[in-house]
């Protein structure tokens, strides 16, 4: 196979479709050659061009010579085209004494440019020497970067008759042409758009056939849901994960992003219909243009798509035929070296393309020539923890496999969240995008295209959108509405039902499978009607068989006509039921026994997995401890918990809960996070919170909660939150005035008050603002307590618990005797979001704190200190780029742009300092950004740390120097100007006596100013930058010593700015390492040496452990049947 690496393909073309190419280039380019017949004695000439005789000047020709290698490479390509010269040595001279002047070889070997030494001037000159030899005027060779640059600028006939040759974009634009079409090509191309088309038919419609949208376009109705990327996706929660908005989730998928993306969503979120979406908006370019829907986006690089379900895959590692009939196994486990992806993608792509041949080689080869996206949709329908961690072991390989590709294929894979207790694909290879409710916004536009497909118009579409606006102020009815899947039902039920929908989630399902089953009946007005009864038992049995057998084994999670049968038929015989039924039901139907569908001849299902999971919940609640006198229902409700495989299925499991069972319901969450606190059942049960499933007892609700909200399971929440699998309560429950404040809310507050210092204390702020949604009440309490500790040593302790989570957002806030010159208490202040009074004292003491350096690491824009400190950040001016600035991730590059912006709209000047960090014309590759910036701020808020700070940093840079000095400045000191900071310290880098020199200055500055004078504290701290960052390793040896004595002379204030300026250069990776042996005196300078040894980390790398071997308890298939939960489910299968 040719190398990747080959922009043009040409060694699958063979000699002679090269040669032909070659012809037809130098036809184009010249107008007089003429190529010579193929594979006939040329005597040294694959073609000539003639030139027309001027005067009696004689005719000059030029012979072109074709040499063709097979692999594209030759171990010494000069010896090989020298001996082809040499080979024709006679016809040379031959054709030389015949008027030929110029000899010309073509080849499709690559050269190498190096002067001197490379095969383009080393053969130059053998061709020279020959030239001269054989009485030519010139000898050249045309490597392949000179094919390449012909066939660039070939028009596309030419391209496309040779496109066995094509790779990348080039292929992509001949695959999806439609005048391309009528060639008659029966290879790639053919095969690309039989699966293309293949494919289109199975994802063109909306997946959803019990509410009679299955007939509906996926593009009639998609409403793009918008995401959230996570910046930390590891397995254990050492920092906050925090959530970039990316907008529309298609949107961000269809843009050229990360290459694999873990996709995360709810039930019913719209994972898969995304997924679908996104797919026939790069297949729709495979497809003639009368066939591509008008309202889809265009992209201008459309990949070629291969869409999957994992399920499917998980059931064909296991040997079964996933595109028979009957779905049964025809080989035993398959072999790891025949289990990969592309194996599985070849087998697809032959049943798709009607049969034709296709190996794992095949599929690499497509890989190879054919940008592509491959989706793995449902990893959450494996359910086996074993077979799930086979499968993402795979995805994993099947991604770093794609990396040795020319354009390595995007990979899309869907989940659910899994409380992080189930393998999914490594985080050092996917980014994650956690996909969020419908807002309003979005809600109203998929009514709109509901009501459009269904032809609900005029007055009854006016109706329908005025009863679900009453609707979506209802409590609860918002978590519904935000689901795509919910909103489907609620929009049907709402459309039959009016007024009488419910707003309970299992409530939801129970009146949509009641609406379901009447339907059934009307169609099947005999066999149906007369037997509603055993359907409302039989299909959630059915419901609890699939879903149990599924979690040991996917293949489960399908029921032949003959094993339902036999099912349905055991079912009867355990209740003493007539078994006759079976047959009368299944003359009447072929493809839905009520909420079963058969999408494959002889094969049931439930279409949707959620549907699966109502009716195994409906199956447990009901039937679980049957025969058992004194039950215990909570045995069954805390197994569930415990499982994420049930999650959902717990979900509905408590939304049957009705009356004292609520009770019940409640002393199992109870009782399971105090003896058994697991993250899979703390964040069920918050999630039957969310669900509304104890608003009916409103003191059950406070007692889930306290017990929920305790310290232990703090973590648990907020790590589940950041990962966007829980949502807030929607607010707290109200009582009676007797039964006092919410003991949640108080025994928080209380703590916080009492130990306002406590570590833990962030933490349950964001509980208290985030999860129980009391921004505005906790807000107002803090600002209360803040304003009292005031001028205590406890007001640093208020201000830290609130910053990392900006706890007094947007609040006008005065502190009276706020030490803000002791370290980073400023920057507390400001990451709380409290606004301090405009143009008052308390604002000006910020700003200067914000200059001197006190606060690096300010994430809130509330106030205007805060937007300086972000726009004129030090981590905004460390880059590798020679021409631009780029944050460390996308978050911190729109902080930046949007603390720039308010501070431009607000008329500050600061803005227009900000502005100067940036490579004007002529100043690539320079320090000329720092210099200017620097300058800028100088000269508006006159000496101060950060200017000195931007300064050093482009000194340190690797960039070129470039700086506009002012005449009578000096570096340090009270005449020091922050341009020839930056000029004489990289200037005079390498001499230990500048060095010392320049500290004797700063020292007699001090003892004349005072030892603590600012001026002298600050020039002190200067040089001690200065000489760490920009100094090389020798010199810094040397004067070790005297910058260790400088350091510990320091103020603590100015000792924290240094130490942490250094580190964060010395991480950027601009710091050499030490050659000699460096003895620090403390912790902290050991740690500064050791930036200097350690290689930069990206920063957007995730380095927290990727879990590979999760133990996971017993299924729970296994659990009910070791304690007799059900009489009916006895067998493993039914026959």
């Amino acid at each position: 196979m040719p190398e990747s690496r080959y922009k043009y393909l040409y060694e699958r073309l063979g000699d002679h479709d090269f040669q032909l190419l070659v012809n037809a280039l130098l036809t184009l380019r010249f107008e007089n050659y003429v190529p010579l017949p193929l594979r006939q004695a040329d005597g040294g000439r694959d073609g000539l061009a003639v030139t027309p005789p001027e005067g009696v000047e004689p005719a000059k020709s030029l012979v072109y010579q074709v040499k063709w290698s097979a692999n594209g490479k030759e171990k010494d390509p000069v010896k090989w085209l020298d001996e082809v010269v040499t080979k024709e040595e006679e016809s040379l001279r031959r054709l030389a004494a015949e008027g030929v002047r110029r000899y010309a070889l073509v080849t499709n070997v690559p050269s190498t440019g190096s002067p001197g030494r490379g095969t383009f001037d080393r053969l130059g000159l053998k061709l020279d020497a020959h030239a001269k030899e054989f009485g030519l005027e010139q000898m050249v060779c045309h490597w392949r970067e000179s094919v390449d640059g012909m066939v660039d600028s070939a028009p596309t006939e030419i391209k496309w008759q040779y496109a066995d040759m094509l790779a990348g974009w080039d292929l992509i634009r001949y695959l999806i042409s439609d005048e391309a079409a009528e060639r008659n090509d029966h290879g790639l191309r053919t095969l690309l758009r039989k699966v293309a088309s293949a494919q289109w038919g199975d994802d063109e419609r909306v997946k959803f056939g019990q509410v009679d949208i299955d007939r509906e376009r996926v593009a009639d109705l998609f409403v793009d849901v918008n995401a959230d990327r996570l910046h930390v996706t590891g397995r254990r929660r050492a920092e906050r994960a925090t959530p970039e908005p990316v907008g529309g989730a298609a949107a961000h998928l269809l843009e050229r992003g990360a290459r694999c993306v873990l996709v995360r969503g709810a039930p019913g979120q719209g994972k898969s219909t995304l997924t679908q979406f996104v797919s026939q908006v790069h297949r729709s370019a495979f497809l003639p243009t009368r066939q591509r829907p008008a309202n889809f986006p265009t992209i201008d690089q459309p990949l070629f798509p291969l869409r999957l379900d994992l399920s499917d895959y998980a059931q064909w590692l296991t040997g079964v035929d996933v595109w028979a009939k009957d779905a049964r196994k025809v080989n035993s486990t398959r072999p790891a070296s025949q289990s990969t992806i592309e194996c599985f993608l070849a087998e697809l792509i032959s049943h798709a393309a009607g049969g034709v041949s296709i190996t794992a080689e095949v599929v690499q080869g497509i890989f190879e020539r054919v940008p592509s996206i491959v989706v793995l949709d449902g990893l959450d329908e494996v359910g086996r923890s074993t077979t799930r961690a086979k499968v993402v072991d795979a995805i994993d390989q099947f991604c770093r496999r794609g990396e040795a590709y020319q354009t390595p294929p995007r990979v899309i894979v869907t989940t659910r969240p899994s409380s992080n207790e189930l393998a999914e694909p490594s985080p050092d290879l996917f980014d994650t995008l956690v996909l969020k409710p419908f807002d309003s916004g979005q809600r109203d536009e998929y009514l709109q295209k509901w009501c459009s497909v269904r032809r609900v118009v005029g007055s009854e579409g006016r109706a329908l959108r005025t009863s679900f606006a009453e609707k979506s102020r209802e409590p609860y009815i918002g978590e519904l509405a935000g689901n795509p899947m919910q909103l489907t039902i609620l929009l049907d039920l709402l459309h039959k039902h009016g007024e009488a929908t419910p707003t309970q989630r299992t409530e939801l399902y129970e009146s949509y499978v009641d609406l379901l089953l009447a339907r059934e009946a009307n169609k099947h007005p005999v066999s149906v009607r007369k037997h509603q009864k055993q359907l409302r038992e039989i299909v959630p049995f059915l419901g609890w068989y699939l879903q149990a057998h599924s979690e040991e084994d996917p293949v489960n999670a399908q029921m032949s006509v003959r094993d339902l049968k036999a099912a349905i038929r055991h079912f009867q015989h355990t209740y003493g039921n007539p078994e006759t039924m079976v047959d009368e039901l299944f003359e009447a139907t072929s493809d839905r026994l009520w909420a079963l569908t058969s999408k494959n001849e002889g094969i049931y299902e439930f279409e949707v997995l959620s549907l699966r999971e109502y009716f195994a919940a409906r199956f447990l609640y009901r039937y679980a401890g049957e025969e058992v006198r004194d039950f215990d229902r909570n045995t069954v409700f805390r197994e569930l918990l415990r499982r994420p495989y049930w999650l959902n299925t717990a979900r509905f499991y408590g939304g049957n809960a009705e009356g004292g069972d609520v009770y019940v319901l409640a002393d199992g969450i109870r009782d399971e996070v105090v003896e058994k606190s697991t993250p899979p059942s703390v964040v069920a049960a918050w999630t039957l919170l969310t669900d509304g499933v104890f608003t009916s007892r409103p003191r059950q609700v406070r007692d889930v909660l306290g017990s929920l909200c305790s310290d232990l399971n703090l973590s648990i929440l907020l790590d589940a939150f950041d990962r966007g699998e829980i949502t807030p309560l929607p607010n707290l429950p109200q009582l009676p005035a007797g039964d006092g404040p919410d003991p949640t809310w108080t025994r928080l507050t209380e703590h916080l008050a009492k130990h306002p210092a406590d570590p833990g204390n962030p933490d349950r702020v964001r509980i208290l603002r985030e999860l129980l949604n009391q921004r505005a009440d906790f807000a107002a309490w803090w600002a209360d307590q803040t304003r009292a500790a005031a001028g205590t040593p406890s007001v640093t302790a208020w201000l830290r618990m609130t910053a990392d989570c900006e706890g007094a957002a947007g609040i006008e806030l005065h502190l009276d005797g706020l030490d803000v010159s002791r370290p980073f208490v400023a920057q507390s202040a400001l990451n709380t979001g409290l606004v301090p009074p405009p143009g008052g004292g308390f604002e000006a003491d910020l700003t200067r704190a914000v200059l001197d350096g006190l606060c690096p690491d300010v994430s809130s824009l509330r106030s205007q200190p805060a937007q300086i400190a972000v726009a004129l950040s030090i981590d905004g001016f460390l880059t590798n780029s020679d021409n631009g600035f780029t944050e460390a991730d996308g978050a911190a590059q729109r902080r930046r742009r949007d603390a720039v912006n308010r501070l431009r709209r607000a008329g500050s000047p600061f803005a227009a300092v900000a502005a100067l960090r940036r490579f004007k014309t002529g100043e690539k590759s320079s320090t000329f950004p720092w210099s200017n910036a620097a300058s800028a701020l100088f000269d508006l808020a006159g000496p101060c740390w950060l200017a000195s700070l931007i300064a050093i940093v482009g000194a340190a840079s690797p960039f070129k120097l470039a700086y506009t000095r002012l005449a009578g400045t000096k570096p340090f000191g009270p005449e020091a100007h922050p341009a020839t900071l930056l000029g004489e310290i990289r200037n005079n880098s390498g001499s230990a006596s500048w060095w010392r020199d320049q500290l004797d200055s700063v020292n007699s500055l001090v003892e004349r100013a005072g030892e603590q004078t600012t001026d002298g504290d600050l020039a002190r701290g200067e040089w001690a930058l200065a000489l760490w960052c920009v100094a090389p390793p020798p010199v810094m040896s040397t004067l070790f010593g005297e910058w260790q004595a400088v350091i510990f002379r320091l103020s603590e204030a100015r000792r924290h700015i240094v130490v942490d300026a250094a580190r964060r250069i010395g991480s950027h990776g601009w710091l050499n390492p030490f050659t000699t042996v460096i003895e620090p005196v403390n912790d902290e300078i050991a740690d500064l040496i050791s930036v200097r040894h350690t290689r930069r980390q990206d920063p957007s790398a995730d380095t927290s452990p990727h879990r590979t071997s999760i133990e996971s308890p017993p299924s729970l298939l296994r659990v009910a049947r070791a304690n007799n939960w059900f009489k009916v489910d006895t067998a493993g299968s039914y026959r």
